[in-house]
């Protein structure tokens, strides 16, 4: 094939083959090669371009030469390592203590888990917001109603009851409802 007749996209297209086909045999990366540049041999760039299309990408070519003699794949890209965030034991210790670390260690456990969630890349920054601050904004809202409604009954021990539930138990019970949403969304996308 003669290389001032031989179109630019030609040339480029089996350059870029050669590449790829570093570490096949040489037998087999040459038969390639030739019988591609013969394929393409005589054809105008436009009906090179339109061949070559078909053909596919040189590095797909190449892989398939190289899984055809049972050679390992080459790697383009280094493995990275999971990162710990994004695994399903995470999620499940992350879910727990923004649900119970509350209750074993006040307010620390349920802060625990609030910084676990933020740095799992797992969860949408909508789902980090939401287990944030829903918790904390019903209990929030809850208190300020339990507090006027009990301003005019009587001020006796029911009253720091429902301030009590106001306080505690409707923000355990948010931090529950908003953690199985988080269970489910993050043991779904959790490697």
């Amino acid at each position: 094939m003669a290389e001032t007749t031989t179109p630019r996209v030609v040339r480029t297209y089996l350059n870029e083959l050669e590449r790829a086909l570093a570490g096949v045999s040489a037998e087999v990366s040459q038969g390639l090669v030739a019988g591609i540049a013969e394929e393409l041999d005589g054809l105008d760039a436009a009906a090179a371009a339109s061949r070559i299309e078909e053909l596919g990408d040189p590095a797909f070519i190449a892989a398939e030469a190289r899984e055809g003699m049972g050679a390992a794949p080459m790697e383009t890209e280094p493995v990275q390592p999971v990162a710990a965030g994004s695994q399903r034991w995470y999620v499940v210790l992350t879910v727990v203590l923004l649900a119970f670390g509350g209750l074993v260690l006040p307010f620390f456990g349920w802060l625990v888990g609030v910084a676990m969630l933020w740095a799992s890349p797992v969860w949408s920054r909508r789902d980090k917001l939401v287990a944030t601050i829903a918790p904390v904004a019903a209990g929030v809202v809850v208190s300020g109603i339990l507090a006027i409604v009990s301003s005019f009954a009587s001020q006796g021990l029911l009253a720091w009851h429902m301030l009590a539930l106001g306080l505690v138990g409707v923000p355990f019970f948010a931090a529950v409802l908003v953690s199985i949403s988080l269970l489910r969304r993050g043991w779904l996308r959790a490697v």
